[in-house]
């Protein structure tokens, strides 16, 4: 028990050591410079701007509960300075529209008397408030709030542009609640892309007022999203700054949609050999059927609801819009004679020229409602240089795909299963930490191409009871990644800021799990540590 208490006195002493000496903020900006005076907080203090925004006065609501979350402070100034009163924000363009453009760059400034923030953006601004609400701190002897170390001077921006999380709902079912919660933890780390990968070969909980049958592929009546909840986790994860690129994985990955249309399946995939098919359950791939223009007109009939078929439009206003194509399964099109007719018709010659048929034909659906088409890389290795160039690759097994894709000219996204994929319980936040997407790229118009990345939450073994422990604090090794400058790498630097951020999480009401074990703590001690 001494050996104990005495290593536990040490890793305490290094942390706050390290609190004196760093910003304590994640993800960490790209450049800032403080001082050593502490500075009081009044406790009225104030959020204001004259930007006439809905979305910011929200901010501003959301910001002065999250971070003076004491209503008990006391009135007495802890130090000789003046009392900080407000912040003030001051905004370049107020437009509200949120897209991959969207620009973020923002400067904090802190002195003994004021604050202020310029941003670029009403969603640049929100990073600034991020940022100031993780600078104060709760004296809890004094009974006030501070900022140590001021005058602070912040100038920042995030490295990579797409900053996202995929979160499945297909495999386990999330409700509104839980996507809202999730959402906020998000912002927390100035992630900024929601992947909803909403439906897969599981379970299709989604309405459709065009296809109402759907939804008959849910696991149950209670466990579905109407229109209105979709639209919800839209406009909730906008107000935080957060695009939600929907996910419709295909032709693979499509069981759910036959349950209530057989015939988007392909005849007599149930009888032959060589389809792996023990749906819901893994190994479940069941793909739609090409040959069947039924099949085209349903895609199309849900993309124009979901879409108002054009830009910027619809319940999904992303420009961004994800088809899938991975992981085929052609011998479910093998037993079934229309396809063969089918393939006959056109000349194709492989099951590649089928899939590919699909590929182009959904992609030019989409692109004619105004969006930009997202594929998983499988569509490239399949394709190569004649895949569509407006495509956006989004790499998950190969870096050297990667590579091979941004120098034929191809935008990426990274989501790389050995590094960032969640569901490998056994790596732990510096797997995640240490992988730079882009280590290997030296040209910076190369670079450019890669857009950001994800960290991606597969359902198969995840529920509401495992969610927030899945995703963090991982995830926020991925956030700092796609955030802070490249020369930020240090696991030694990121560990007591990790550490903290962690604590923030717990204090929002977000469960993270201990850096060191997913299951939990392995002993008594603070989330300063562990």
């Amino acid at each position: 028990m001494t050996s104990i208490m005495a290593t536990t006195v040490v890793v305490v002493c290094l942390f706050l050591s390290c609190v004196c000496c760093q910003i304590n903020v994640w993800p960490l900006p790209q450049t800032y410079s403080h001082g050593t005076t502490p500075v009081s907080v009044s406790p009225s203090f104030q959020f204001t701007s004259k930007t006439n925004s809905h979305t910011m006065r929200e901010a501003f609501k959301r910001y002065t509960a999250l971070t003076f979350t004491r209503t008990d402070v006391s009135n007495t100034k802890q130090y000789d300075e003046a009392v900080l009163s407000t912040l003030d924000v001051i905004i370049t363009d107020p437009s509200e529209d949120l897209q991959l453009d969207t620009r973020e760059d923002y400067t904090l400034v802190v002195t003994s008397t004021s604050a202020t923030i310029n941003a670029s953006t009403v969603y640049a601004a929100m990073r600034g408030l991020e940022t100031f609400s993780q600078l104060v701190q709760y004296n809890i002897s004094a009974n006030v709030y501070t900022i140590q170390q001021a005058p602070w001077s912040i100038s920042d921006h995030p490295r990579f542009p797409h900053r996202g999380l995929l979160m499945d709902t297909s495999r386990h079912f999330f409700s509104v609640h839980y996507l809202h919660k999730l959402l906020d933890s998000m912002s927390y780390a100035k992630m900024n892309v929601l992947h909803w990968h909403i439906v897969d070969a599981q379970s299709f909980p989604m309405q459709s007022a065009a296809y109402p049958l759907l939804w008959k592929g849910a696991w149950s009546p209670s466990e579905r999203y109407t229109t209105q909840d979709v639209k919800d986790v839209v406009e909730y994860a906008r107000l935080r700054g957060i695009r939600v690129v929907p996910e419709f994985d295909g032709p693979g990955h499509a069981y759910a949609w036959g349950v209530g249309y057989p015939s988007l399946l392909p005849q007599g995939y149930n009888i032959s050999s060589k389809c792996d098919d023990t749906c819901p359950v893994n190994p479940c791939n069941v793909p739609l059927d090409p040959s069947n223009e039924f099949t085209y007109q349903v895609l199309e009939g849900l993309f124009t609801e979901l879409t108002a078929g054009k830009q910027g439009a619809g319940i999904f206003t992303d420009n961004m819009f994800h088809t899938g194509g991975d992981e085929i399964e052609p011998g479910c099109w093998s037993g079934s004679p229309q396809i063969a007719q089918f393939m006959k018709q056109h000349s194709f010659t492989s099951y590649d020229e089928l899939y590919m048929y699909f590929v182009n034909r959904v992609a030019g659906m989409v692109k004619g409602m105004g969006r930009q088409v997202v594929n998983w890389e499988s569509t490239y290795t399949t394709a190569g240089n004649t895949l569509d160039k407006g495509t956006i690759v989004n790499i998950y097994l190969s870096m050297d795909v990667m590579e091979k894709a941004v120098g034929s000219g191809y935008q990426c996204i990274v989501s790389f299963a050995n590094a960032w994929y969640l569901d490998n319980v056994g790596n732990n936040w510096t797997v995640f930490y240490n992988f730079n997407p882009v280590a290997n790229l030296t040209d910076p118009s190369l670079v450019k191409l890669v857009l950001g990345g994800e960290a991606s939450n597969w359902g198969e073994t995840m529920d509401p009871t495992n969610l927030f422990a899945r995703v963090w604090p991982r995830a926020a090794a991925v956030a700092e990644r796609l955030w802070s400058a490249a020369s930020v790498t240090s696991l030694t630097d990121a560990l007591p800021r990790l550490h903290a951020f962690r604590c923030m999480l717990i204090d929002r009401d977000i469960p993270s799990a201990p850096l060191d074990n997913l299951a939990g703590p392995l002993a008594p001690g603070s989330c300063l540590w562990q």
